[in-house]
């Protein structure tokens, strides 16, 4: 059966709807394989179907309108609104089976040459691939002409122009060269710079995510600004400190200087009374040494010294007997508050009731360290002192005593004066066990 002895069934139709389709496709295909620019072959194929369904396509509608219509066509027996008559009638002469045979092979081949495009698709680098890897990147890129019109902007581009400043990225008129900004969830750095593409200049515009830069940076910042609290606060302390220091080193120049002093003068009144009884040649020298002592006038000594030693020597010098009872401290900070007060209390009964015994008792309640000082009163003896005179009475914390105050206080002590019947400094020092 012909195609025109099938004009009036719908295996005409058919025909003439698959050529029409198989036409469209291969010409899609043709344009398809020559955008990749390679595979010329197949783009040949694929316009050669084109052109040959086009033919096909056109001769079976030719043919149908003549089959339908055949008086219209031979209007006063002029066949001028026929169209290649010959070429029509031929091609209707076909077997439909032959047709519909070319047809599917047709459809097999276009199957084929889609799989090969889109192979070819994932294989090839063209314009159109360039700009979808561009439009998917994170990151957004814009370039633009030197008058600042937006020529391509990539897909994030636009979102992220549309989410920090409220439009699409068209014009780069009035845009500064690196900008920060926040959309409330992501933060942006845009870079400005020009490039030169082909031999003219254009501006290319780039936006990064620096989210997690930012967040560090402000982390930064906030530790940064508690570093600069920690060194103001340093440097207070380090005035402090300072100040601190140079009161200590004050505090003990005008102890040693009263105690030295002290013990000079007692040491000479001591001499003078009873010269009997005081090696000369020793007294001299020590009264030597200590006033070069106090005048600086010797090379300095960097042994180190045990004060509570140097306190019972002292005391001796000066005719004072000294009375350890209980636990001495072996070192620290104990041992010489015990010497300072050991040399104030010494010079105080000597010089005040004219005493020659110092009693120290030391012990220990739970986590306190008490030092009982008292020294012995020889004045209810003599004629110069008042029947039933206390001695103390009139005794101020001044010079020697107001230093050792300072000085067990520093300590987190306590310090305690009594004068009613003897002269007696209680010190209480607060000491944890470790």
């Amino acid at each position: 059966m012909t195609l025109w002895e099938s004009m009036n069934s719908s295996v005409v139709e058919l025909l003439v709807s698959g050529a029409m389709l198989i036409m469209l496709y291969a010409g899609y295909l043709c344009m398809a394989f020559y955008r990749l620019g390679k595979k010329e072959i197949n783009t040949i194929i694929s316009f050669i179907l084109f052109v040959l369904y086009f033919g096909a396509f056109y001769l079976m509608l030719d043919g149908k309108f003549h089959y339908m219509e055949p008086d219209y066509f031979y209007y006063m027996d002029v066949d001028y609104l026929r169209t290649w008559s010959k070429v029509t009638t031929a091609f209707c002469s076909l077997p439909v089976p032959v047709v519909l045979a070319l047809e599917i092979i047709t459809v097999l081949y276009l199957i084929w040459g889609t799989k090969q495009r889109i192979k070819l698709r994932k294989e090839s680098l063209t314009p159109t691939s360039i700009k979808e890897a561009i439009d998917l990147l994170p990151a957004g890129a814009a370039f633009a002409e030197m008058s600042g019109n937006v020529v391509f902007a990539n897909l994030s581009m636009n979102v992220i122009a549309q989410s920090c400043f409220g439009k699409s990225m068209t014009d780069l008129t009035g845009f500064e060269h690196n900008t920060i900004c926040s959309d409330g969830t992501k933060t942006w750095q845009f870079i400005q710079e020009n490039i030169t593409l082909q031999g003219k200049n254009y501006i290319q515009v780039t936006a990064n995510d620096i989210t997690e830069e930012a967040g560090i940076n402000d982390e930064l910042k906030g530790k940064n600004r508690k570093l600069k609290e920690i060194r103001n606060r340093l440097e207070i302390f380090n005035r402090r400190a300072e100040q601190i220091t140079i009161s200590k080193e004050l505090l003990n120049a005008r102890r040693q200087v009263h105690s030295e002093t002290g013990h000079i003068l007692l040491a000479s009144r001591h001499y003078m009374e009873h010269p009997d009884f005081v090696d000369e040649e020793k007294f001299l020298s020590t009264l030597k040494l200590t006033n070069l002592h106090l005048l600086k006038e010797y090379e300095e000594d960097d042994t180190e010294t045990d004060l509570l030693s140097e306190a019972m020597v002292m005391a001796k010098a000066i005719n004072v007997r000294v009375k350890l009872v209980g636990m001495i401290p072996e070192e620290g900070t104990l041992r010489d508050i015990l010497a300072s007060a050991i040399n104030e209390c010494a010079t105080n009964t000597k010089k005040h009731a004219d005493g020659d015994m110092l009693t120290v008792t030391t012990e220990e309640k739970k986590d306190t360290v008490i030092f009982t000082l008292t020294g012995n009163d020889n004045l209810s003896e003599k004629d110069t002192i008042e029947p039933g005179a206390a001695p103390f009475k009139t005794v101020k914390e001044t010079g020697g005593l107001a230093s050792l105050r300072i000085l067990v206080e520093n300590a987190g002590g306590t310090m305690e004066i009594k004068t009613e019947e003897t002269f007696t400094v209680i010190i209480r020092i607060h000491c944890p066990s470790s």
